[in-house]
C-alpha cells in the first residue's frame, strides 16, 4: 500500500475499526514521546494521533535555541544542544515517536540518529526537510509536501472522537450550556496569524450576519474565544451577543468540547485548520466566516475549497442550514497504519 493514496482509496483499504485501545508489543519500550510547542492546535494533532495509536504517551514541550530558528531546518544539527531543554530527549527510549510542526523536527530526528529502527519517527504537518528523514509524514491534501512515505490527511489530524464527545456531553459544562433549550450554534473565534489580520470591520459584518440569522431562527450562540483572540474582539461579542447567549469569559474551564458535542450546527472563522476540522468530527453543518487576507493564503484557500468540495463547510451567509456529511476519520486511519508498521519491523 503505498501512504500517499488519494482519500478515496484510504477508505477503502485502511479498516478504521481498531482504533488503538491496546498495542500487543512485548518489548520495553512501549511508549510514546511527542514533541511539538505549546500550541494548541500542534498539541490536539500530536495527542490525537498519539491515543489513537493506544500506546502510553507524553507530550514533552519544545524549542530550538533562538539561534537556530532563522537557517533551514536542514542545516540544524540533530542533536541536544540545540534544543532549549535538552531534558526532553531524556528516559526509556520510546517506540514511537511523533512530532508535529517546526520545532519538534529536530527533537524526533535526534532519537531517529540515535537508535535507528528501534524508534518509528512520524511527523505531522510539512517537516520543511526530505520526509524520507522520517519513517512517515503526514501532511493535509492542501499542502505540497509528496513522497513515498507521505501520508495524505483531509484537515488537520485532532483528537475529537466520537467517545470523547459522548463523555462530554455529561461534563458540568454540558449541562450548564444545555439549561436552555434552544438549539445550540457554537461560534469559534480564531485570531491574526500571517495571512488574516482578524480586524474589527471584519467581525462587525461577522455580528451582523448573526444578528440576521437568529433574527430567523430562535437558536442560543455558545462564543468561544481562543488564546489568539484579541480582547477587543471577545469584549465586543459579549457586549453584542452576552445577554441572551452564552459567551465564554475566559475564567471557567474552557467548554470547547461540551459545546461542539451539544451544537445543532458550528460557525468557524477561517484562521484555523484545526478548528474547522474538529468541528467536523460532530457531523454537524460546519459554516465558515471568511476573513479579508492580509496576505495571499493560498494553502487556506485550497483548504477550504477541499472541504466544502467534500460537502462538510459552508461559507457563512447569514442564515442556517442542515446537511450531512461522512465525517472524516484519518487520525484513526494514520494510527492503524503506524501499528501495523511498527508491527513488520
Amino acid at each position: 500500500m503505498h501512504a500517499a493514496q488519494t482519500s478515496q482509496s484510504r477508505s477503502a483499504t485502511l479498516s478504521t475499526s481498531n482504533s488503538g485501545p491496546h498495542f500487543p508489543l512485548t518489548n520495553a519500550m512501549n511508549s510514546c514521546w511527542c514533541y511539538c510547542e505549546e500550541l494548541a492546535g500542534l498539541r490536539s494533532q500530536a495527542r490525537g494521533l498519539a491515543q489513537a495509536v493506544g500506546l502510553p504517551f507524553e507530550i514533552r514541550k519544545t524549542t530550538m535555541k533562538p539561534w537556530w530558528r532563522c537557517v533551514p531546518l536542514s542545516w540544524v544539527p540533530r542533536r541536544a544542544s540545540t534544543l532549549r531543554d535538552a531534558s526532553v530527549l531524556e528516559g526509556s527510549t520510546p517506540r514511537l515517536v511523533i512530532s508535529c510542526g517546526k520545532h519538534g523536527v529536530i527533537p524526533a530526528l535526534t532519537l531517529k540518529q540515535r537508535y535507528g529502527d528501534r524508534v518509528f519517527a512520524v511527523h505531522i504537518q510539512d517537516p520543511n526537510i526530505d520526509p524520507k528523514n522520517f519513517d512517515l509524514v503526514v501532511v493535509p491534501q492542501h499542502d505540497r509536501t509528496r513522497g513515498s512515505n507521505v501520508y495524505l490527511s483531509l484537515g488537520a489530524l485532532h483528537h475529537v472522537t466520537s467517545d470523547v464527545l459522548s463523555a462530554a456531553r455529561s461534563s458540568p459544562e454540558a449541562i450548564q450550556l444545555a439549561i436552555d433549550e434552544r438549539p445550540l450554534v457554537v461560534v469559534l473565534l480564531g485570531g491574526q496569524n500571517r495571512y488574516y489580520g482578524f480586524s474589527m470591520a471584519d467581525m462587525d459584518r461577522f455580528i451582523a450576519k448573526l444578528h440576521r440569522a437568529i433574527s430567523e431562527k430562535d437558536v442560543k450562540l455558545a462564543v468561544l474565544k481562543s488564546r489568539r483572540t484579541p480582547d477587543e474582539v471577545a469584549a465586543k461579542f459579549t457586549r453584542e451577543f452576552g445577554d441572551r447567549h452564552y459567551v465564554w469569559d475566559g475564567q471557567t474551564p474552557n467548554p470547547y468540547m461540551a459545546a461542539l458535542a451539544l451544537a445543532s450546527s458550528v460557525i468557524a472563522t477561517g484562521d484555523s485548520v484545526s478548528m474547522i476540522t474538529e468541528a467536523s468530527a460532530t457531523g454537524r453543518p460546519v459554516f465558515v466566516e471568511h476573513l479579508s487576507e492580509v496576505r495571499r493564503a493560498v494553502r487556506f484557500r485550497r483548504f477550504h475549497e477541499q472541504f466544502e468540495e467534500a460537502g462538510i463547510t459552508r461559507p457563512f451567509d447569514g442564515r442556517f442550514e442542515d446537511w450531512s456529511y461522512e465525517i472524516p476519520r484519518d487520525t484513526e486511519r494514520v494510527a492503524q497504519l503506524i501499528r501495523e508498521r511498527i508491527r513488520s519491523l
